[in-house]
């Protein structure tokens, strides 16, 4: 073995002197000779107590021994636990070895001293290599410990104040475990060769809490000596150490200090080296990344990047958010106060105890928690914390709302199955995030609130807490306010979204535990039955259909809240009125469908008496009145075509007409006040509703109810109060549209007014209308009552062109105005209709009526489109054509709009889903698949409403995709058009439109350029992709065809455009198109198939050529600029366009900013080289190049490289007219000078051209000289 040449560590193995030698002791068994059974009560600590007493035959004394005071002697306390032997023993074993500790000790400090520093230096790191960076704190624990065991052994009375020697307890430890180890288990045959070791506890280990409340700390006093009076005085020993003359707080002590006891202070173990000192105090803590770069990695650099892992991944929470601290009731806590509270709060109870409160994590973790209480109180913190959320309460929080309710929400999820305290917990958590977080929203119950940024309440686990939900509704163990909770949150469920109540109503027996907790009680049951629980129902049924059904099984229960009236009930007048408001509510909705019609016939006597206290004095609810006339209303509706009901003949007229309905809402109309304003809005329907089944299901059209109806209520709109609720709610509405603001459009209240002003309106004309005689064919020769028809047409007129219209797509909108917009809407349809019956109505102007206002119409509206479209056909015929003075030669086979209405019904009828009309109608409520309208940024709605301003060209799309719409599958069996007949009523309605529109200055509804001309495009692009035909059959090549193209474009050329720069904001063809071309098929990519169709089929087409110039204005990307000139060079010639011709509202935007792409730049001068180009394609190339090249034009020196480059070009290649114009083209940015001026005024500018054609080179300034001299 061969050894090294430095000194070894290790010295010279020397024989030491043999020490006592104890002979083991020999364990005896019983006078059997079989072991001494042992008790299994008595732990194995215990019995190795015993033994270890036994062994060391040691015993406590059985009393003190008795202490006797000599003479002139101060007192003395005995050795106790310590017997002389004992001692002898112990001290002889000491001895031994602290004699060949201090020879090894002796040797190893020769050899260091003889060692050189890089010796030194090498041995410490094998040392360090070897046994870790902290052999240097053990080495120096093990040095203390045993300094401490020689004091002690030298001091007696201190070794006797200890209770028992580490040692020994060391020793008690390893007995105890050996004990236990004398019977092992079979399955761990180690266990005898197990040892517990308890690790060094260092003061950072320690910590001190106080006491709840903490005590004042006790004064330590200094006793005077004893007197002869104090009696009998026994002394336990003398001070031996010394007293400071300043006396030390104890915060002055560092903690790792050993305790000073004067002389019997043990000696300090030499300090280690320096280097190994500074690694101790610089520690960091246990688990940062600096500690694992130590403990693991000591040789690599801090800033080494393959560490970046252990740094961890960033929070998406900042760290302010997460150091802020809450207290038990959910109240942030600065962090000032933090580091003062008093620990008795309960405060403290987290990692970093100097701090007060929770962090967020600390909540979260903790509300995991095995204890229940404890689990229980961080959800209650959540709760708190959610609440403040919902109202951005929490200063430090702002911005990270949305993400801390799904986090909380998700903690009172997982809990909400647990019992007690901790599923009560949790359940207050679901409602702080759910309903509290919608406390703003009203109660309106016509649309989804889901928002499309939020996706909270989709990402939950809805089976499962929809199936939780339900077991806590059947067995009812959760206290009642902790159910009603629930019954609040499966609401906002509901209203969230249709797809949240089709999960509801998914969910086996839900529907059912809710009737049997809150609503089927027993009579005798003390809890008290929730309104709140038949809205949920009244939710489910209108968000869908099928829903709906589900819901309808359950209603016939319900009607044990209106057999009993509320004087009769046996709840208190205001609960039962809310309950059978509710009932009423539910039923109606029901009604929407068709569905549970049959319960006006299975309740008919009871529904009578109800309805006599609806009409006596003894109701005084507005709301229930309007609940019943509401009810009335619905299932009046059903009973006008029984086929549409579900299921068929649920209800007839003739019972509606027996149980005398129309009778009662008269009557109740004799008792209603002026300031009853929703009241008379709800009894006009309803009696409007009664007139139009009596012109359906009535003798003769329902003529004598009609006459004698309108007999009774003509008074009261002439001179009595309706006549005050119509003028008042008219001068409302006017003044509100005159003086509304913007922002008062962010205010739900304000939409409130206006929804209430325009349902009362409407309801008063939708009785008017359904008071006309039957079969009634233009205007009427006398109204059937008085109405202030000329104030109804200014205000809506004054509603249709007000902005608010373009504030619907705002996010600051509140989504219920959507809701309230569907009574301005009923408004403006009823005054179409209203217009269309009134005398003094020209044709031109009930048309520009329809168009602006058809346009306004939303989702759920699809009936009233109809119907405006059926009438326009009706109006559009060849005597209108010939009062605008047009030829007639698109009506030479009297077609009319005939070709594309079915087309255009087609896309009005057919959506994704078909929302309930605003006024429930027979054909609603066969066709509804639902009550409520889609959220306002819902893109899965595949609605045509509202109509684009285009909508017009609708059959042009069915016929372009053709091979992809289902529109032709519902062409009525008389239909026979060919694709000519609907390009020339389309193009016909189209110019009808814009000439009705103008005629009354209403052109904010006319086309703009940029649709009349992808509008047009369409004609040409049905060529594209055909087969082989002749030109014969070219839809474009017709004659009335093209004229009416013509007709369209003409106001948007330039002779008749202003020279204005357009605004920035208008939208282009890019924009424009995104409707018909989607978002995965870009405008460029439909321009270039035009340019392609335009080369293979056009023969220079005129008009073709024209709408191939829009794109390439400088308002576009030079991509399409590039297609035309540089890919497809070879048709330039054939587009001769005028300037004049030019589709422009200002030639500018084709000139302004200058083109400074290379390769567009390149294709302009090989067009003037060749010289092929005339129109404007040639003055559009002259424009850029000079501009590009004269330094007068381009204002500036930019570009001078290449500006010399491009007349070099051009006075190299181009001939002498092509480099003429080049040379004397000048142009103005405030107005467009167009040729032949353009071309002259050169004096002005031949200087400066000529001093720069002298910077281009001898021979470009030679062939110039001649035109700048």
């Amino acid at each position: 073995m061969s050894q090294s040449s430095g000194p070894s560590l290790v010295g010279a193995v020397v024989e030491r002197k043999a020490g006592l030698s104890i002979p083991p002791a020999v364990k005896t068994s019983g006078k059997t000779g079989f072991p001494v059974a042992q008790h299994r009560s008595r732990s194995a600590f215990s019995r190795a107590r015993d033994e270890q007493k036994k062994a060391d035959g040691s015993s406590r004394l059985p009393r003190p021994p008795a202490v006797t005071r000599a003479a002139g002697k101060p007192p003395i306390i005995n050795d106790i636990d310590k017997t002389e032997d004992e001692s002898s023993q112990a001290h002889v074993i000491a001895q031994a070895s602290d004699e060949w500790r201090r020879q090894i000790e002796e040797e190893n400090q020769r050899r260091v001293e003889s060692m050189s520093p890089e010796e030194l230096e090498a041995a410490r790191k094998e040392i360090f290599e070897q046994f870790g960076p902290d052999v240097g704190e053990i080495l120096r624990r093990s040095r203390a410990a045993r300094e401490a065991e020689r004091a002690n052994a030298e001091n007696p009375l201190r070794s006797a104040a200890r209770p028992s020697h580490p040692l020994q307890e060391s020793k008690v430890l390893k007995s105890a475990m050996a004990s236990r180890a004398a019977s092992p288990d079979p399955m761990s045959p180690s266990r005898l060769e197990r040892q517990i070791r308890f690790a060094e506890l260092t003061p950072k280990d320690v910590y001190v809490y106080e006491s709840a409340p903490p005590s004042p700390p006790k004064q330590v006093l200094a006793l005077p000596a004893p007197t002869d009076d104090d009696g009998p005085i026994v002394s336990l020993g003398e001070f031996q150490g010394k007293m400071s003359a300043t006396p030390v707080e104890p915060e002055d002590v560092p903690m790792s200090s050993p305790p000073q006891h004067g002389d019997n202070v043990p000696a300090q173990p030499t300090p280690e080296p320096e280097t190994d000192r500074m690694q101790l105090e610089e520690e960091p803590e246990e688990g940062t990344p600096e500690y694992i770069r130590r403990r693991f990695f000591p040789n690599v650099s801090p800033n080494d990047p393959s560490l970046a892992w252990i740094e961890g991944p960033r929070a998406s929470i900042p760290s302010t958010a997460l150091e802020l601290r809450f207290d038990l009731s959910g109240s942030p806590i600065t962090p000032e106060l933090s580091r003062t509270l008093p620990v008795h709060l309960g405060l403290h109870h987290h990692s970093e105890g100097t701090h007060a409160g929770y962090t967020l994590d600390d909540i979260f973790l903790l509300s995991r928690s095995t204890v229940p209480a404890q689990r229980a109180a961080m959800l209650g913190i959540l709760g708190s914390i959610a609440l403040k959320l919902s109202h951005h309460a929490i200063q430090g929080l702002h911005g990270h709302e949305p993400a801390l309710r799904k986090r909380i929400l998700a903690a009172g999820v997982e809990a909400m199955a647990e019992r007690g305290s901790v599923g009560v917990r949790a359940v207050e958590v679901i409602w702080s995030c759910v309903v509290a977080w919608h406390d703003n929203e009203s109660g309106n119950n016509g649309i989804e609130l889901k928002n499309s940024s939020d996706d909270t309440l989709n990402a939950l686990p809805l089976d499962s807490v929809m199936k939780q939900v339900s077991d806590d509704f059947d067995a009812g163990a959760l206290p009642h306010e902790s159910l009603s909770q629930l019954l609040a949150v499966i609401h906002c469920f509901a209203r969230h979204s249709n797809a949240l109540a089709t999960a509801i109503t998914s969910t086996p027996n839900l529907v059912a535990n809710l009737l049997k907790r809150f609503l089927l009680l027993p009579a005798t049951s003390d809890v008290l039955p929730e309104p709140l629980a038949i809205q949920v129902l009244a939710t489910l049924a209108l968000s869908s259909r099928e829903n709906a059904t589900v819901v309808a099984d359950s209603a016939p229960t319900l009607l044990r809240f209106i057999v009993i009236l509320p004087s009769s009930s046996l709840y208190a007048i205001p609960l039962a009125t809310s309950l059978i408001i509710c009932t009423l509510n539910l039923y109606r909705a029901l009604a929407s469908y068709g569905l549970c019609a049959q319960l006006a016939t299975t309740a008919s006597e009871h529904l009578n008496k109800f309805s006599q206290f609806v009409l006596s004095a003894a109701c005084t609810s507005d709301a229930l009145r309007n609940a019943w006339l509401e009810l009335v209303e619905g299932w009046s509706v059903c009973a006008i075509d029984p086929h549409r009901t579900t299921p068929e003949h649920d209800i007839l007229w003739s019972q509606v007409v027996g149980w005398e309905w129309g009778k009662d809402i008269l009557e109740l109309g004799s008792q209603l006040s002026a300031t009853d304003h929703s009241t008379w809005a709800a009894l006009w329907r309803a009696e409007a509703v009664w007139l139009e089944g009596c012109g359906v299901n009535g003798v003769k059209g329902g003529e004598a109810e009609k006459a004698l109806t309108a007999g009774q209520i003509r008074g009261g709109f002439e001179r009595g109060i309706a006549r005050q609720v119509v003028e008042h709610a008219l001068q409302e509405l006017s003044n509100m549209l005159s003086t509304i603001l913007m922002e008062d459009l962010t205010r739900i209240g304000t939409w409130g007014k206006l929804s209430q002003c325009s349902e009362l309106l409407a309801s008063a004309i939708r009785l008017w209308l359904a008071c006309l005689p039957p079969a009634l064919v233009g205007p009427i020769t006398s109204p059937p009552f008085m109405l202030p028809v000329s104030q109804i047409s200014a205000v809506c007129a004054q509603l249709t062109t007000h902005p608010l219209w373009t504030a619907l797509d705002s996010p600051k909108l509140p989504r219920e105005a959507h809701v309230h917009l569907r009574s301005l809407v009923a408004l403006l349809s009823s005054y179409l209709y209203l217009s269309r019956a009134s005398p003094g109505t020209s044709p031109a102007l009930w048309l520009a009526q329809a168009f602006s206002i058809i346009t306004r119409y939303r989702q759920g509206d699809e009936e009233q489109t109809v119907f405006t479209l059926s009438a326009m056909r009706q109006m559009v015929t060849s005597d209108v054509v010939q009062m605008f003075g047009w030829p007639t030669l698109a009506f030479s086979d009297n077609s009319g709009l005939d070709p594309i209405l079915p087309l255009l019904l087609y896309s009005v009828e057919h959506g994704s889903s078909h929302v309930g009309s605003h006024w429930m109608s027979p054909s609603s409520i066969s066709r509804a698949d639902t009550q409520r309208l889609p959220y306002a940024q819902d893109t899965s709605s595949k609605s045509a409403l509202p109509l684009p301003k285009d909508w017009l060209f609708f059959p042009l799309d069915h016929l372009l995709r053709s091979g992809q719409t289902e529109a032709f599958k519902f062409l009525p069996p008389s239909w026979n058009f060919s694709e000519t007949d609907i390009a020339r009523a389309t193009l016909l309605s189209a110019k009808i439109h814009r000439h009705v529109l103008g005629s009354y200055q209403l052109n904010t509804f006319t086309l703009s350029l940029e649709e009349t001309v992808f509008s047009c495009m369409k004609v040409f692009m049905l060529e594209h992709d055909q087969q082989q035909q002749t030109s014969l059959q070219e839809v474009f090549r017709d004659p009335v065809v093209n004229q009416l193209m013509e007709d369209l474009l003409e106001p948007f050329t330039l002779a008749f455009a202003t020279n204005i720069t357009r605004e920035a904001s208008t939208p282009t063809l890019e924009h424009v198109s995104k409707r018909f071309l989607g978002s995965g098929t870009p405008f460029y990519q439909y321009y270039t198939d035009f340019v392609a169709l335009y080369d293979s089929i056009s023969f220079s087409h005129p008009l073709f050529a024209r709408l191939l110039l829009p794109p390439i204005s400088m308002r576009y990307p030079s991509d399409y600029r590039k297609y035309l000139w540089a890919e497809f060079s070879h048709i330039l010639r054939t587009i001769r366009v005028p300037i004049a011709s030019v589709i422009t509202q200002g030639l500018q935007e084709y000139l302004w900013p200058l083109e400074d792409n290379p390769e567009v730049l390149a294709a302009y001068v090989r067009s003037l080289v060749k010289g092929q180009t005339e129109g404007t394609i040639r003055f559009l190339a002259v424009h850029h190049v000079a501009c590009n090249i004269w330094p007068d034009l381009r204002q500036g020196t930019d570009g001078d490289e290449r500006a010399m480059k491009l007349l070099q070009a051009v006075v190299g290649q181009a001939g002498f007219e092509a480099i003429q114009n080049v040379v004397s083209y000048r142009q103005s940015h405030e107005a467009t000078v167009l040729p032949p001026q353009c071309f002259e005024g050169l004096q002005e500018v031949k200087t400066v051209r000529r001093e720069f054609a002298v910077q281009c080179g001898r021979e470009v300034e030679e062939r110039l000289r001649q035109l700048l001299t």
